[in-house]
């Protein structure tokens, strides 16, 4: 196993072959490799290795013995990587097994389905060795893993000079910004699939932007202070920790663009709030603000911080603590249900959200559109979900 490490750790790339034997000989000595700065930290084996590797194998005679200089698959070189970057200061091992079972394996392995034959195959067989062995206390050198998607050209067909469409991401950093782009490449794709390109996307993402911008500005403000707690106030509470949740959620599946469209909501929400009160509860308005800002900063750090220190704060948004959702506030006192009249969506009421399904539909009755869709007919059954409708069966 020992000989094993050293060919592994030391980047070594020549081999002995044996068909049916293994004689004494098969350990060559290699003279050190020299590191080529530009090409990694292993660098480029010289060709005096490869002329020593022949000089100590021409000597061994044996029918059965082949020796062979070539290059093993570049997976290989790459295939313990994970273990390195814990320990990229240590000089006389390759890692540092305490060190490294207190931090890995690794959370989250992204990378595209070729891998999956490739640099996993390799990784997981050589952290396999490295458990039997004893050199680490876990098997599996990725607890998960994510194919990320690909980008189309407008055209949906892969980018390419040869169709002439590829997509600069310098053109749209240079007009747009790179958080814009960020945002947009959230937005606009699952991050699984892919998608094609669409230049309107991007134009979507900065009016959304100054959208923010100016619900920000507008909050802070504000002048009228009031410090109620009534029905606008929980009707964005609401929308708050609705976003917090999903969000959080959605960022740690990879569903970036259903995060995105959450924090529009949210936003929406927002200004559904500034033009609905003429006296706003300030504080609470402006906490939704920070949470606004905490939630995006993830999807386009420059700005949100350029926002965080417009509000004073003189430290980065990313040394603030991320929002958690209080789940007491996602439980409405007033909730919206459809009424039906044979299936056909006759008005939205509101009704107490314990509601029991005869108090909706004593509600459901009294509504003038209700009572209009079921003249001169008689209800045979009532179908009650939950939260959702109240639907009559009327003949």
């Amino acid at each position: 196993s020992s000989s094993f490490l050293f060919s592994i750790f030391n980047s070594s790339k020549f081999f002995l072959g044996f068909l049916n034997s293994t004689p004494k000989d098969a350990a060559v000595s290699l003279p050190k490799p020299s590191i080529d700065k530009q090409s990694g930290l292993f660098g480029v084996i010289s060709k005096s290795i490869i002329s020593s590797f022949k000089s100590n194998t021409s000597t061994i005679s044996s029918p059965n013995f082949f020796s062979k200089s070539i290059s093993c698959n570049t997976f290989i070189c790459s295939s313990w990587y994970f273990l390195r970057y814990p320990n990229a200061k240590l000089s006389d091992k390759p890692f540092d097994t305490e060190f490294t079972n207190k931090i890995l394996p690794v959370d989250k392995y992204v990378g595209g389905v070729e891998h999956a034959t490739g640099h996993l195959l390799y990784s997981r067989f050589i952290t396999k060795f490295l458990y039997d062995k004893g050199y680490i206390n876990f098997d599996e050198p990725f607890k998960s893993l994510v194919h990320q998607g690909m980008i189309l050209g407008p055209d949906g067909q892969k980018m390419s000079k040869r169709y002439g469409n590829i997509v600069n991401p310098d053109d749209i950093i240079n007009n747009y910004g790179s958080d814009i782009l960020r945002l947009y490449l959230m937005f606009g794709f699952n991050y699984i699939d892919g998608g094609p390109w669409s230049d309107d996307g991007i134009k979507t993402m900065v009016r959304f932007v100054d959208r923010v911008d100016r619900i920000i500005n507008a909050v802070y403000n504000y002048t009228s202070d009031s410090d109620e707690y009534g029905k606008e106030e929980k009707d964005l509470d609401y929308a708050r920790n609705y976003a917090i949740a999903n969000v959080t959620k959605d960022f740690e599946n990879f569903s970036f663009n259903t995060a995105v469209a959450r924090l529009m909501e949210f936003v929406n929400t927002l200004y559904k709030y500034d033009t609905a009160k003429t006296i706003k509860n300030v504080k609470f308005a402006k906490e939704c603000i920070i949470d606004l800002i905490k939630m995006l900063a993830p999807a386009i750090p420059h700005i949100a911080e350029e926002w965080w220190h417009q509000l004073g704060y003189t430290t980065s948004v990313f040394n603030s603590s991320y929002p958690i959702a209080d789940e007491s506030k996602l439980v409405k006192d007033v909730e919206e249900l459809m009424v039906q009249v044979n299936s056909k969506n006759i008005v939205k009421i509101n009704v107490p959200s314990n509601a029991t399904q005869e108090q909706v539909k004593e509600i459901a009755i009294k509504e003038n559109k209700t009572a209009f869709a079921m003249e001169n007919k008689t209800a045979i059954k009532t179908i009650f979900v939950p939260h959702r409708l109240i639907n009559f069966i009327c003949k």
